[in-house]
């Protein structure tokens, strides 16, 4: 078989499993890892072996060789070597922002991708949604817990409502604002708050870069929550800054922990393991239970690789934030931009929920934040850039 062929069958390979990993990612990670793997080995061979595709550099190269470096470093001094070396795998999902970043290369594939995204958190969101009014209780976990379907479904309404806010199509708009609208639903009955804030500053900094004037509908639509909602829910909101309910004191305690343990290990920190078994030696001594992690990126970062990993990470999420922020300013056609401007607030959405959430470990929603960078990222870096000449359907 000539080499054409074998990368022609390589490319379709591609592109096929593309689609499955971005409508996989809400729904199952074992699909969605394994859509990951043989897409990027499939490019790898087009790469090595076809010399079909080629990289190029773009500006996060030096952020993410930082973090590695970090997690490598921490390995060295781990408390647990073995488990750290497991734990090396969210290395391996960076490989979804070069994944999708070279390979959508053209604007039919862009939408693409943007439609089958959007349709996987909106039916994600709607199945949540029944299962609730089918079972009603406290919180929708219809497929995963209750704090990673709050990261889904803030990523989701996220994306929504800041494509409604940037789309020129009537059509468009109208079907972008009927998914916001279940996703944001779906939202509120995970009752995760750190994923209602992230969604408020999301939508927030959506607003203010689209149109102003739309500011004002964030107190309405927060007034109109409250007043709303089911006790649960509003008790919920009412004990987001109080120390006393019981959600909020176990994680100052978790908190308090982390800091401990950074101050004992401050350069490299105790490698990147779970903590259930040092946050014993921390905790308390009337506290009962454990934790695997400290439900924050930055305490948990700060434990777990010390302060030089603490400063990578920091490092590579404002390098992304910046570079996402310089395509959103380039010459881009209006659903381009809209989608860049998505991929902006999701990441701020997602640091933000960071700050409540070890959400950076959390591989679902970990995949689809370095999938809608590289997403935003294709329409600067792919090898046959996506030009902004091509009319939109």
């Amino acid at each position: 078989m000539s080499l054409s062929k074998i990368d022609t069958y390589l490319l379709l390979t591609t592109k096929a499993f593309l689609y499955l990993f971005a409508a996989a990612m809400p729904f199952s990670i074992a699909i969605t890892q394994i859509s990951l793997g043989i897409a990027t080995l499939c490019w790898l061979a087009r790469i090595f072996i076809t010399k079909s595709a080629r990289l190029k550099h773009t500006s996060l190269e030096w952020a993410f060789a930082a973090y590695i470096a970090a997690e490598l470093l921490s390995l060295v001094f781990s408390i647990n070597v073995p488990q750290s070396i497991i734990y090396l795998k969210r290395i391996l999902l960076i490989a979804a922002v070069y994944l999708v970043a070279f390979n959508v290369d053209s604007d039919k594939l862009f939408k693409r991708m943007i439609l089958i995204f959007v349709a996987a958190t909106t039916l994600y969101s709607m199945w949540g949604v029944l299962s609730w009014i089918n079972e009603p209780q406290l919180r929708v976990r219809h497929v995963q817990n209750s704090m990673t379907a709050g990261g889904i479904t803030m990523i989701g309404a996220v994306a929504c409502v800041a494509l409604f806010t940037k789309l020129e199509s009537n059509k468009w708009k109208y079907l972008c604002a009927a998914a916001a609208l279940v996703n944001s639903v779906c939202l509120v009955l995970t009752n995760t708050r750190g994923s209602w804030l992230g969604f408020v500053i999301g939508v927030l900094f959506a607003f203010f870069y689209s149109n102003k004037k739309l500011l004002i509908l964030v107190p309405v639509l927060a007034a109109a929550f409250y007043f709303l909602s089911p006790p649960a829910f509003k008790h919920r909101a009412q004990g987001f800054f109080d120390p006393n309910m019981p959600t909020i004191s176990k994680r100052l305690v978790w908190w308090r922990a982390a800091w401990e343990i950074f101050k004992d290990h401050p350069v490299t920190g105790i490698g990147d393991v779970g903590t259930s078994e040092i946050f014993r030696q921390y905790a308390p001594p009337n506290f009962k239970g454990s934790v695997g992690h400290f439900h924050s990126n930055y305490l948990h970062i700060l434990a777990t690789l010390g302060v030089i990993g603490f400063t990578a990470f920091i490092f590579m999420i404002v390098k992304i934030f910046i570079e996402l922020l310089r395509i959103l300013r380039s010459s881009l056609l209006s659903h381009q931009k809209a989608w860049v401007l998505s991929a902006a607030s999701i990441f701020l959405a997602f640091n933000i929920n960071g700050f409540f959430e070890w959400n950076f470990g959390d591989a679902e929603i970990i995949t689809m934040v370095w999938f809608v960078t590289g997403l935003a990222l294709a329409l600067s870096v792919s090898p046959r850039p996506i030009s902004i000449e091509e009319k939109p359907a």
